[in-house]
């Protein structure tokens, strides 16, 4: 079977970074979540996977000193555009989460927005731990989330539903629609996403795909400890209430053993 990989199965979306904002955008409690720990925690902070900087400029407008990196150019240079707008002296680096090299360590390393779930094997996933220790400054913590896999969320549904309707950047309201398949084996959903508006009275498509791998408590657990994490804090939702069946998401905030 040929694994999933990032550049094959995830970049795709991440192209039109403008457009990227106009659908994600807006305030989420992770902003809030992930600036409480920065400001208790002190120090430098460096996001992974950091996009066009949805959580890290509302992070730096509330004063703390942050890097954003992501794999995606075009991401990147949205973000920076954004940043120098606001007249923030955020750092922004290109880069592979699984080998860049900063030559530097931080207090404080977050990912968000799910980012986890880009790294569709084991050999990633154990990649971007190693990279996140080495990374990380004694005493220094590592927090990120992921989505905790239901029956109903990993299923397959080969019959395009709706997913939302945007205004884009020009002005067409454009409804995205979804088809998705559920790899059991490799325990990873891949959606193909629809993008249809009318431009000047003609049809227009875009069409996309992306993989996302759904990681059990149990298996993130094992994980974190053989990658000597330990977990300090995880929780279910943004408000901390406690880890259950029924959460949502699985919070983890870790620090080095």
């Amino acid at each position: 079977m040929k694994p999933f990989t990032i550049e094959e199965d995830y970049l795709g979306e991440f192209m039109d970074p403008v457009n990227y904002d106009l659908e994600v955008g807006g305030e989420n409690p992770s902003h809030r979540f992930y600036a409480d720990l920065a400001k208790q925690i002190r120090g430098n902070v460096l996001e992974v996977a950091c996009g066009t900087g949805l959580v890290a400029i509302p992070l730096a407008l509330q004063g703390i000193t942050l890097t954003g990196m992501d794999i995606v150019p075009a991401m990147l240079t949205h973000a920076q555009k954004k940043s120098e707008a606001l007249n923030l002296s955020i750092r922004w680096f290109q880069g592979d989460a699984r080998n860049f090299n900063l030559n530097e360590q931080f207090n404080f390393i977050y990912m968000t927005g799910n980012a986890f779930q880009a790294f569709l094997n084991n050999a990633d996933q154990r990649d971007l731990l190693q990279n996140i220790r080495k990374h990380l400054a004694i005493g220094g913590v590592f927090a990120f989330e992921t989505r905790n896999p239901n029956w109903e969320e990993c299923s397959t549904d080969l019959n395009e539903t709706e997913w939302m309707t945007y205004t884009n950047d020009k002005g067409y309201s454009v409804r995205i629609t979804e088809t998705r398949v559920y790899d059991h084996v490799a325990q990873v959903l891949v959606y193909n996403l629809y993008r249809r508006w009318k431009e000047e009275n003609r049809g227009k498509e875009r069409a996309t795909r992306i993989a996302i791998r759904y990681t059990f408590p149990q298996e993130l657990n094992a994980l974190l400890e053989r990658n000597e994490f330990q977990i300090l804090h995880q929780y279910g939702n943004w408000d901390k209430s406690p880890l259950t069946k029924d959460s949502p998401i699985i919070i983890s905030v870790c620090k080095l053993v």
